[in-house]
């Protein structure tokens, strides 16, 4: 998250602050799964002037607070924040007249639990990492509208006006991986949404998502997810037929 990263077990969580450059990945092989739950901070304000919101809400929107950037599940208090977590999805994906209000209350649970144990601290703001971070957006930004094409260390430091050697550093370093390794993880994310959602041929899928090169689209596939891109196939329609 940001600069840092956070190893995560089953029925753990982290907050991730507004505008703050976030993913996950399997530290073993053999994949994971993880559930959000994303909402904008007025979901849970009024536009009324409330006492409440005021001291309880507002510090921690405009900053001037925060909460733990993770939930461990090892406290009472965790314990119960993750307990309401899992009553969101449920929420959410039951959609029931009114889900909205049920999923905002328990939000709300978890803002008083937090609250309760003094699970907050004071901002300690860093404008050096935000102008790294904002650069770092802009870099994101173009990977993700052209992975699709040809994209290399030397024509990305060309258009963000940096020495290969350090932009290669800056970007480890952001982001705990090579851009060029960041850049296979998201077009392999891009084959794997088209190959559940859509019926293409593989060479065609491989092709549109920036691999030009059969054999080593095979190689970085089998590489992230442990299969090849026919055997992911597959699995997805033996598990449409199940359901």
């Amino acid at each position: 998250m940001d600069h840092r990263q956070i190893s995560l077990e089953k029925d753990q969580a982290i907050f991730v602050k507004h505008q703050c450059l976030h993913g996950a990945y399997p530290i073993e092989d053999g994949g994971c799964s993880y559930k959000a739950v994303v909402f904008h901070p007025r979901f849970i304000t009024d536009h009324t002037v409330d006492p409440v919101q005021m001291e309880f809400i507002e510090p921690f929107i405009k900053g001037r607070l925060h909460f733990p950037d993770y939930i461990f599940n090892e406290t009472e208090s965790e314990k119960r924040i993750i307990g309401q977590l899992k009553n969101i999805f449920q929420i959410c994906e039951a959609e029931h007249f009114g889900y909205q209000l049920q999923a905002k209350a328990s939000l709300l649970m978890i803002w008083s639990f937090l609250l309760e144990a003094g699970n907050f601290s004071e901002s300690n703001f860093n404008w050096q990492h935000k102008k790294q971070t904002a650069k770092l957006k802009k870099i994101l930004t173009f990977i993700h509208e052209n992975y699709a094409e040809k994209i290399s260390v030397r024509e990305l430091t060309v258009i963000f006006a940096m020495s290969e050697g350090y932009f290669c550093r800056f970007f480890k370093k952001m982001m705990h991986m090579t851009p060029l390794e960041y850049l296979q993880r998201y077009r392999i994310r891009a084959v794997v949404n088209e190959l559940k959602n859509s019926e293409k041929p593989i060479i065609d899928i491989a092709y549109n998502c920036g691999f030009h090169n059969l054999s080593y689209f095979n190689q970085t596939f089998k590489k992230y997810m442990n299969c090849t891109p026919s055997e992911f196939r597959h699995k997805q329609e033996v598990m449409k037929d199940r359901i």
